[in-house]
């Protein structure tokens, strides 16, 4: 399968079912600490052991499904995947005790982890080296829309209806449509550029795995997305009780302004991506670390009131992954081995995920114990690193597919 000047129809069906599948793991983000808690019974702990070992098992997997797609295709491995995905919330139907949950989610998990690394992969094997961040950002942009109207149409049919089961029926329904779509609408079979079939699974992940060690640049930008995650990842649970006790937002405007900005930022992924390919990927994604960490800082004066400060601060933030999201996912397919689009994919996303792993942990003891300001100034610290550390990489050397 050839290279396709620009970004067809094929690939708009592509990232329209990546979209439909993330709308259907997002309907259920809401329900299911309030299923489990309310009709269950759990502990908050023991939401927070189910929620992460969903979040551990994406990470973990996500590079293993990308090196499968790499050697039996793109198609197979998603639609599988999803498939298993769409299983789990009729199951959680069916579930009388919150701990057998925590299996559940492990199952749901791994079925989740195939999505991301083979459809990314699909989109750089498919474009041009100079479209390839626009390809990135269409990617971005139904991704972040699904994320975006998931939760609320989960809340908004549980409520209509009654009862969290038809939110829980809503999301597996949307799973299995996007299987479905993608076992039919997959171009060209959803196979590769580079057709690896040939080598057998352990001489080709050794080799794979070898070509990256080898590499520093590689290495040095897998790095550079664990500490920004890490950074990210501090916020993500005192995010909402900062808003709730120190800026004293209701609950209402905070989902609004959520839905707006996720929205905004998705609708700015495509021209995001434009730019990257006109000015360079590595200058982007620089200058797009650069306005993160910049907002970053801003965050710990957004007191009460301040709403002109917390709203330059979400305008950084939501530009800069805008911007710097296409550029890097388009970097890192330029800089995969030979053959492995779709390992390289998933090695970059179970870095950023086990950032998303560490960052809770440390922001909420540093909440507790030294302040609410505390996690958004050690937030900023790591962005400011991932931002210096990115630019000594990426500054005078653009990635290179290794042979």
């Amino acid at each position: 399968m050839g290279l396709r000047p620009g970004i067809d129809s094929a690939l708009i069906r592509v990232a329209a079912i990546v979209g439909m599948a993330e709308l259907g793991f997002a309907t259920v983000i809401p329900l299911l600490p309030l299923y489990l808690k309310e009709r269950l019974g759990a502990s908050a702990t023991l939401v927070g052991v189910v929620v992460a070992t969903f979040a551990a098992v994406e990470t973990v997997f996500k590079t293993t499904w990308g090196s499968l797609a790499d050697r039996i295709g793109r198609r197979p491995v998603i639609v599988w995947g999803l498939f298993l995905s769409s299983a789990a919330p009729v199951l959680m139907t069916l579930l009388r005790s919150a701990w057998l949950f925590v299996p559940l989610r492990l199952i749901d998990g791994m079925g989740s982890a195939a999505l991301w690394p083979a459809a990314a992969a699909v989109m750089a094997d498919r474009t041009e080296e100079t479209q390839r961040a626009t390809a990135m950002g269409t990617l971005n942009m139904f991704f972040l829309s699904g994320l975006a109207l998931g939760p609320s149409l989960g809340l908004f049919v549980s409520g209509f209806l009654g009862s969290y089961r038809w939110g829980f029926y809503l999301a597996s329904a949307l799973l299995f449509g996007a299987a479905a779509l993608a076992a039919a609408a997959f171009p060209g079979g959803g196979g590769h550029a580079h057709a690896v079939r040939h080598q057998a699974p352990g001489v080709l992940a050794s080799g794979i795995l070898r070509s990256i060690r080898e590499s520093p640049l590689l290495v040095a930008m897998l790095l550079v997305a664990f500490v920004q995650m890490i950074g990210v990842g501090l916020l993500a649970p005192i995010l909402v009780i900062y808003a709730h006790e120190i800026v004293q937002l209701s609950d209402q405007l905070i989902g609004t302004l959520f839905l707006v900005m996720v929205l905004a930022v998705a609708l700015a992924s495509v021209p995001g991506g434009r730019l990257a390919d006109r000015v360079g990927r590595p200058r982007t994604v620089v200058f797009g670390m650069a306005l993160a960490s910049a907002g970053m800082w801003l965050l710990p004066f957004a007191g009460r009131g301040n709403m002109p400060v917390l709203g330059a601060a979400a305008l950084l933030l939501g530009g800069s992954y805008a911007i710097s999201s296409p550029a890097w996912l388009a970097l890192m397919s330029e800089a995969a081995p030979r053959g492995s689009t779709g390992m390289v994919m998933g090695a970059s996303e179970t870095a950023q995920g086990a950032g998303l792993v560490i960052g809770p942990l440390l922001g909420g003891a540093l909440y507790d114990r030294v302040g609410p300001q505390a996690p958004f100034v050690a937030s900023a610290v790591l962005l400011t690193a991932g931002t210096w550390l990115a630019f000594l990489v990426l500054g005078r050397n653009r990635p290179a597919p290794a042979a």
